[in-house]
């Protein structure tokens, strides 16, 4: 199945959850920026308590500074004004038999919903600096009396249907005991009542509240008096690539086999004059951001898909290479039962760059066209299935070149000049769309195009 053929399958099941909201756009399909073991509203400068899968703005790092978030270079999200960052624990695969976490591929859909109560008050957009968490990353029980716990929940894709009048089937707020035919659906609904001066509190949650009504609807309580646009998050998980063992098989990063364990963070790099002018432009609006004219004109998807992050990630494996034998950070698996075990002088992982250092005297380009007659480099040539930029300019120096070239994520070539009509003049960056197949972190190229570099 094609990448477009995908995403509108996930856009349609997404349509039939909400067909009876309001006024709503999404962010459909949206990939992550990093996973990483990175939390900067609970673990601010330290290496947070498990890894997270996150979307959005390229400048997401261990801090939140709002100012420095929205210098970002890009966003995995369309419309490239919004540089918030959206993120929940990466979901984990446990063979039951060789004991290995693999993660599982995810993406995201992220809801903007144009909800008010009864009272109709006016909805906001989101302050500048504002972040706040849903979920409890420590619960592994449910009280259906709380709007909190009702706001975390799962669903059970499965497009022919087959299972819709199967209680077993039906959304629920843990894990399923099956596996999903079109993958799962972690969902976080937020809460969109606003306290109006605190941009954050000490739980990260205080300061916001959910409705008097609902979870994902009604009027605000008088000591969270602004109405916030409402936001909700579903990470989709591709569990049906893998085999389903029992209990256990399905494990949120932070050793939760239950599901009650899973969250959502999110904090503000919105154009906030932007933001209000889609929620004040677009009350009839429908999913689509093309049909809302603020939105629409700023989608740029050329810049989504070559986007990479420009700041530090945690200097661990996460599985997304081979399998690994524990969850990063102390996390063993844990359902609530007894006391949570501890990891007694567990060592602190450093930071590394994102993007690791060209070999001394290489230096990089930028995006630029092949050849017209022909390949541009036409000296040597090699591929890997752990291609980087690093790794191609190594390979270049070693023949004696000091032109390298990288195309479709793991072709590597060289030479020293550009040939067959070819030049070193740049093109739009976003056309370099191949992410390196050494480091998702890294543009290796694209159609027809070469991410060049040169040997000073």
């Amino acid at each position: 199945m094609s990448l477009k053929s995908f995403s509108k399958l996930v856009l349609l099941a997404a349509l039939v959850g909400l067909a009876n909201a309001q006024g709503y756009w999404i962010f459909a399909g949206s990939r992550p920026i990093v996973t990483t073991r990175l939390d900067s509203i609970v673990a601010p400068n330290a290496i947070g308590t498990h890894v997270h899968s996150i979307v959005g703005a390229s400048r997401f790092k261990n801090v939140y500074d709002a100012a420095d978030l929205m210098r970002s270079n890009c966003t995995t999200i369309p419309v490239q004004p919004d540089k918030s960052n959206y993120w929940a624990p990466q979901l984990y695969h446990h063979d039951h038999q060789t004991g290995v976490f693999t993660p599982i591929p995810t993406s995201f859909n992220v809801y903007y919903l144009l909800r008010n109560g009864p009272t109709k008050k006016p909805i906001k957009a989101f302050p500048p600096g504002l972040r706040m968490l849903a979920g409890d990353t420590n619960r592994r029980s449910f009280n259906a009396s709380s709007f909190a716990d009702q706001a975390v929940s799962f669903v059970c894709q499965d497009f022919i249907g087959a299972h819709d009048h199967d209680p077993d089937w039906a959304e629920r707020n843990n894990f399923f005991d099956h596996s999903c035919p079109d993958g799962l659906r972690a969902q976080v609904f937020f809460p969109s009542c606003w306290d109006g001066k605190n941009l954050d509190s000490a739980d990260h949650k205080s300061h916001m509240s959910y409705p008097i009504q609902n979870y994902n609807s009604g009027d605000c309580p008088d000591s969270h008096p602004v109405q916030l646009v409402s936001l909700f998050y579903e990470m989709i998980v591709s569990v049906d690539k893998f085999d389903y063992q029992g209990a256990g098989t399905y494990v949120l990063a932070n050793g939760d086999t239950t599901g009650y364990g899973h969250h959502g963070d999110f904090q503000n790099g919105w154009d906030v004059n932007l933001l209000q002018n889609a929620i004040d432009s677009c009350p009839n609006v429908n999913a689509d951001i093309r049909d809302c004219p603020p939105l629409a004109a700023n989608i740029n998807q050329a810049s989504a898909d070559a986007c990479v992050l420009e700041t530090q990630v945690v200097d661990e494996a996460t599985g997304f290479g081979s399998p690994i034998t524990t969850l990063p950070g102390c996390n063993p698996l844990w359902d609530g039962t007894g006391p949570r075990p501890t990891c007694p002088g567990l060592p602190t992982p450093s930071l590394v760059p994102a993007q690791p250092s060209l070999p001394s005297g290489w230096t990089q380009v930028g995006c630029v066209a092949e050849g017209s007659s022909g390949r541009a480099l036409t000296g040597a040539s090699t591929t890997s299935s752990t291609m980087t930029r690093a790794l191609c300019a190594s390979f270049c120096a070693s023949k004696g070149f000091s032109l390298a070239g990288i195309e479709f994520s793991d072709e590597c070539y060289c030479d020293n000049q550009m040939r067959n009509g070819a030049s070193s003049s740049t093109v739009t960056w976003n056309e370099c769309t191949n992410h390196c197949a050494g480091n998702s972190n890294e543009i290796c190229g694209g159609p027809n195009r070469l991410t060049l570099i040169k040997k000073n």
